[in-house]
Parts: structure tokens; sequence; C-alpha cells
């Protein structure tokens, strides 16, 4: 019986099929309970846990994508930096990003990011720090020493004037470019 597994084997290769079985069961479990995307742009997964107005508008995933469209411009990069992505909206006001439990986005190899300003709920995705958080995927810099973490005007040109979602309806989709930009950290 070379080469073969047999019932009668030794007790150390029964006990190493057994951890075997269970490391593979681990797997396909935690492969079940991934949370599947909402929807997806491109090869970039999309994943909502947000029940904003604008994460629920018809025109949300097309208001994402020429975001990141413009965001990628910006930062000097191709859809092949969000490739295998995943991006997720939280309802929370911050997100935890390594040790910090404040964050308002992270990137740690996916984005995630708030759809909540401390004071008030956003009301397009235009307004959350998804260009802020796509830098990231595209630059690094995490310690925001490139001089664009301050300037972001060419993708104000470009988003600026789009419409809101409130609960009540339409409304303003004020950008202000403070939310993207990151002063140096100091060291």
């Amino acid at each position: 019986m070379e080469g073969r597994f047999s019932s009668t084997g030794s007790k150390a290769g029964r006990v190493a099929m057994y951890a075997l079985a269970l490391a593979l069961a681990s797997c396909t479990a935690s492969a079940d309970t991934a949370e599947q995307p909402d929807f997806a742009i491109r090869d970039i997964a999309v994943v909502l846990r947000s029940s904003e107005p604008f994460t629920r508008a018809s025109d949300f995933p097309a208001r994402v994508e020429s975001t990141l469209d413009a965001a990628l411009e910006y930062w000097g990069g191709g859809w092949d930096h969000l490739a295998g992505r995943s991006i997720t909206f939280e309802g929370n006001q911050t997100v935890t990003c390594g040790t910090h439990a404040g964050a308002f986005g992270c990137f740690d190899g996916n984005i995630r990011l708030s759809t909540r300003d401390p004071a008030f709920p956003f009301s397009c995705v235009e307004q959350t720090v998804l260009v802020h958080e796509v830098g990231h995927a595209v630059i690094g810099d995490v310690a925001h020493e490139d001089p664009r973490w301050m300037d972001f005007g060419a993708v104000m040109a470009r988003l600026d004037g789009r419409r809101g979602y409130t609960a009540s309806g339409e409304g303003d989709c004020q950008l202000f470019v403070s939310v993207w930009q990151h002063p140096p950290d100091l060291r």
C-alpha cells in the first residue's frame, strides 16, 4: 500500500489527516460566509453596509465608477490598481484602519469608507473619502508626503455640480476639498 493512505495507518498519520480535514473545512466555511458584493464595477467588488439614500439611488453604480475614474486620473493610476479589490461603504461614522479606530476611510488592500460625516450624513458618493483612498491604492504614501494630498482642484472641477440624495428626495451634493486633503504626517 505504498503511496496510499490507509485507515489502519499510524496514530500520527490519522492525526495529521484529521488536522488537514479541519483546515480544509475551515477554509470552505470562511469562503461560504464571505460577504457577497452588491454589484461590481469592472473587476472591483462593491459592498453596501449603509442605508444612506445616495447608496440606494439608481445612479449609484455609475456615480461610483465616474468618481473612481476621476480619482484614478488625478493620481495617475489605471483600473488595474483596483482590479480584484473591494470597496465597502459603511453606515458608521468611522471605520477601523489598522490600530486606528476613528478613520473615515481605509485602504489596506481593499477600500472601506464611511458614508457619514461626524456632523451629518453624506448625500453623494463624491462627498466621501473615496478619492483619497484611491490615492493610497495608486501611490501608497501613508505619510501623505506627495503634494497632491493638498490640491484636488482638478478632481473638484470634474465632480462638482452633481445632485445628491436625502431621506426626503433629491438634494445638493456640495463638495469640500478638505474631505480629501491630508497634510503631510509629522514624524
